[in-house]
């Protein structure tokens, strides 16, 4: 009922077309800049989203499934590409958790791995860096919810040592999140 757009390098206006082909009539979109970023949402009508928030980096939504549902909110992310300035993404989730107490859920792209397991390459993958998302996450009190499939989200498919695989895309939520998704499935 929902669908996350990361990198879509193309304006709003243009994924806006997609709409029917998702069978999805709800939509809101961030353009791209030039070739780089862009983020859309798609959702069905048998929902109510309110977008609280966006920019190049983020979609902050509220989402209530009916009107007997407890609504919670849903943040859609496409993090800072340049490591120098992640630390910009990683200040805006935080200022991000203290603007509703509604149960939360963070989704997408973070162009950063939580550890150099979830790093393969040549190169490693700095650990200041990984910690500085690991804090975020700490601090705005998300829980990594797991994901079934390939473990590398991200693959520049070259050959040899030029390969690079790495876990950047993610599904994360807040206890009070993760208590009304359990309730549901039971």
């Amino acid at each position: 009922t929902l669908v996350l757009l990361c990198e879509t390098r193309q304006s709003a206006s243009k994924i806006n077309r997609y709409r029917s082909r998702f069978g999805l009539n709800g939509f809101d979109g961030v353009d791209s800049s030039g070739n780089s970023g862009g983020l859309a949402l798609f959702w069905h009508e048998d929902l109510k989203v309110d977008v609280k928030f966006s920019n190049a980096r983020c979609m902050d939504v509220h989402v209530q499934a009916g009107l007997d549902e407890q609504p919670w909110r849903l943040t859609c992310v496409y993090g800072e590409p340049r490591v120098e300035n992640r630390h910009l993404m990683w200040e805006k989730l935080q200022g991000l958790k203290t603007r509703s107490a509604l149960p939360w859920c963070v989704i997408g792209d973070f162009n950063e791995a939580m550890w150099s397991f979830e790093h393969l390459s040549a190169t490693q993958r700095g650990e200041r860096q990984m910690l500085a998302f690991r804090d975020t996450l700490e601090i705005c009190k998300l829980s990594d919810l797991g994901f079934s499939g390939v473990p590398f989200t991200y693959d520049n498919k070259q050959a040899g040592r030029r390969n690079v695989k790495v876990c950047l895309d993610r599904a994360m939520a807040d206890n009070s999140w993760r208590d009304i998704f359990l309730e549901a499935k039971v």
